[in-house]
């Protein structure tokens, strides 16, 4: 009897994809498992994996990753969900690990994940982003829901269809991960941190398009803090629309720090970064205006 439903959402990363379902396949588990590629890329279809665990569904038209987390849910057989991102890579099995925690006490269950470039090139900005969010020191003691990622993690089935399954009104990127993992709090459920060094995110982008794709996540940044406004402090909201963010963050100071960042190491470069990340969100906020 299938116990595990795997679901990667995919668009348009052929290389990519092989690599993570491939890093499943290659480990054993207790439990079975089925494995469920839910392809968003009309333009390219992917026929077969060759394993009868696994089965594609190439949808007619891109309809997003939330709604296509979503049908790959409906799909499932399984009475726990795996959603697992098309550009991680598994060096151990995970799996069994986490039903067991969410046959114990928890509800979902989800994990940090090691940025690294697919070249294996080093990258100061994967080397920020792996002190950041789940990756900070001590997370695992004093973490948030609003941490919450679906790159890796799992969740009762029937719970997941109970509070309405990912949230199909985010469009383009970025908060819909932080959104489910609030909502899974607000209805009484209980999730579990699990820190681990066994999963990487091939993670290429450089600086450029890091801030590019923040920029454009206002809509859906805003959106999360209509549906969730008494979680704003978590997100510094106030202090991203006052009048101090517009001057910490104007156009000139922006730029200069963007350069700096691209310059320098060290506790300067991360500091940019933190400056960027921050600044990102402000001008994603200002351009709603």
């Amino acid at each position: 009897m299938i116990r595990m439903s795997i679901i990667i959402p995919t668009y348009n990363r052929p290389d990519s994809i092989k690599r993570t379902v491939n890093s499943i396949l290659d480990h054993d588990t207790q439990n079975y498992y089925e494995i469920i590629v839910v392809n968003d890329s009309p333009e390219h279809p992917i026929e077969s994996f060759f394993d009868k665990k696994v089965t594609v569904i190439n949808n007619g038209e891109n309809i997003g990753r939330s709604k296509a987390r979503n049908k790959g849910a409906d799909m499932a057989k399984g009475d726990i969900l795996f959603f697992v991102d098309d550009d991680i890579e598994m060096k151990d099995n995970l799996f069994d690990i986490f039903v067991e925690l969410m046959d114990q006490e928890f509800d979902a269950v989800f994990a940090n994940v090691i940025n690294v470039r697919s070249d294996g090139a080093k990258s100061c900005l994967n080397k920020f982003l792996n002190t950041r969010g789940a990756n900070q020191k001590g997370f695992e003691e004093n973490f948030k829901s609003n941490y919450f990622t679906s790159a890796y993690c799992g969740i009762k089935k029937e719970f997941f269809n109970n509070i309405g399954k990912f949230d199909e009104n985010f469009k383009g990127y970025g908060w819909e991960d932080p959104e489910l993992g609030m909502r899974i709090e607000k209805n009484g459920g209980k999730i579990k941190f699990y820190k681990t060094d066994l999963l990487l995110h091939y993670h290429n982008k450089d600086l450029d398009q890091w801030v590019s794709q923040l920029e454009n996540s206002g809509t859906n940044f805003k959106y999360i803090i209509n549906k969730y406004p008494e979680n704003k402090d978590r997100f510094n909201y106030d202090f991203l629309t006052s009048w101090k963010a517009g001057f910490c963050f104007n156009p000139l100071s922006f730029a200069i720090a963007k350069m700096k960042a691209k310059l320098f190491g060290g506790v300067m470069n991360f500091i940019m970064f933190k400056y960027l990340f921050a600044g990102a969100i402000y001008r994603s906020l200002k351009k709603l205006k």
